[in-house]
């Protein structure tokens, strides 16, 4: 990873702005962000339950049953994936909305997770992003208990993070989610869900 970085392999460096051999890379050579520094332009909203309130087995992933929630955009303006990933079993539930807005996405959670047994929803941890605003709502439905993490802290909710960079593999940022089929959609996930995973033994 180093040698690529640092373009001494042999390989001629690019120019205007392209990164050349790190494209290549899973994360494709991008530089990270400082967390707590920039301002976002997602809507926040503040005064929710704390990931610090969580229950033990949510944080020691000794049950199933507590999930990390987020969206997957596509192109501006267009459709998205809900994402939902068990912090045990690491496996996912999605479906792609017609947007990101919070009644929009609220309805696909309660469709996905509803479908479950009740002790298979403890508790939901989703971003902290205004498309998950109606969170009591959903808590409520479904008869659980969301939590969310601080701010400027996606590793608090690494599960989830990291899934939706497997799914980037599938689907690079700009793409339009509308131009995929159901059963595309469908077949991704159903890949990633019998996908070996290293921490699952």
């Amino acid at each position: 990873y180093r040698g690529i970085y640092l373009d001494n392999l042999g390989v001629p460096l690019k120019s205007h702005g392209a990164r050349g051999l790190p494209r290549l890379l899973r994360h494709r050579g991008k530089t990270r962000k400082i967390k707590g520094t920039i301002n976002e332009r997602r809507g926040r909203f503040n005064d929710v339950p704390s990931i610090h309130d969580r229950p033990r087995s949510a944080e020691n992933r000794s049950w199933f049953g507590h999930w990390e929630g987020d969206t997957v955009r596509g192109k501006t303006g267009h459709s998205a994936l809900v994402t939902l990933v068990d912090r045990k079993s690491r496996y996912l539930l999605s479906k792609r909305t017609a947007n990101a807005k919070a009644d929009t996405v609220r309805d696909v959670m309660i469709e996905l997770l509803g479908a479950l047994p009740a002790n298979r929803v403890r508790t939901v941890t989703p971003d902290r992003g205004r498309e998950f605003a109606r969170y009591r709502e959903l808590a409520e439905r479904l008869n659980t208990k969301v939590f969310f993490p601080d701010p400027h802290a996606p590793q608090q909710r690494g599960t989830n993070e990291n899934t939706n960079g497997l799914i980037r593999e599938y689907f690079p940022k700009n793409t339009d989610l509308d131009l995929q089929s159901d059963q595309e959609i469908e077949t991704y996930i159903e890949q990633l869900n019998n996908r070996p995973r290293k921490v699952l033994g």
